[in-house]
């Protein structure tokens, strides 16, 4: 299904979000805290915009960013090629499942709106903790519900009506978009999200709420 968007997913992206998706992954580098040299990993990459954001707005060492779909990490590629950012990052395909590194490899690792399409959010927290040095950091930046009111009447109905309408026009695939709005609405709540992190062994569990809770992150550090 992302392979079938891949051409047109920054795009949509950009329209969807009115362009505050550029802001959310700067807020991600920098509740990163990243200090010089660190090793990054990015799971769940797609188009390769986190890991570019790293390159670009931290002080990090090498950079990987990992990815199932073919089409999304070719995209990915070209834009790594042309940012002439080819020297610092690193896109494999492979399967936030089973990450092909040895445990304690990163200092940072981040999955930015990819959890929700885990088949087992669970496994994928643990898969991320156990490549994760002691004292590494795990951010998770996902959409959540905001708070109640007209704020939440009104995102319901945007994310159900226009997104899937707008993502069918520009990107030639209704279903894709039904998909995103379906994974939003059944994701797990905020609790669970702290649960299954501090399960892992991940504390302090911290989390930046942004634009008016539509999206958040979440940072663990690893014991």
């Amino acid at each position: 299904m992302f392979t079938s968007i891949a051409s047109r997913y920054d795009l949509l992206n950009h329209v969807l979000s009115a362009n505050v998706d550029r802001l959310w992954r700067r807020a991600l580098v920098h509740f990163a805290n990243v200090a010089s040299g660190e090793a990054i990993l990015d799971v769940a990459t797609g188009t390769a915009d986190v890991a570019i954001a790293f390159a670009r707005q931290s002080v990090a060492g090498p950079i990987c960013g990992i990815d199932l779909s073919t089409g999304m990490l070719k995209i990915g590629r070209e834009k790594v090629d042309r940012a002439d950012l080819d020297g610092r990052i690193e896109l494999i395909e492979g399967d936030a499942l089973d990450l092909p590194y040895e445990d304690g490899t990163f200092d940072v690792v981040t999955v930015a709106f990819g959890l929700r399409n885990l088949p087992d959010y669970a496994a994928g927290v643990a898969e991320m903790t156990r490549v994760l040095k002691p004292g590494g950091r795990l951010l998770v930046l996902e959409f959540f519900p905001p708070r109640g009111g007209l704020f939440l009447r009104a995102y319901k109905l945007y994310l159900g009506s226009v997104v899937p309408i707008a993502g069918r026009v520009i990107s030639g695939s209704k279903e894709a978009y039904r998909y995103l709005a379906s994974s939003i609405e059944h994701f797990i709540t905020h609790d669970e999200m702290r649960s299954m992190m501090q399960a892992q062994g991940l504390d302090p569990v911290e989390t930046r709420r942004l634009t008016g809770g539509i999206a958040t992150i979440y940072r663990g550090i690893r014991s």
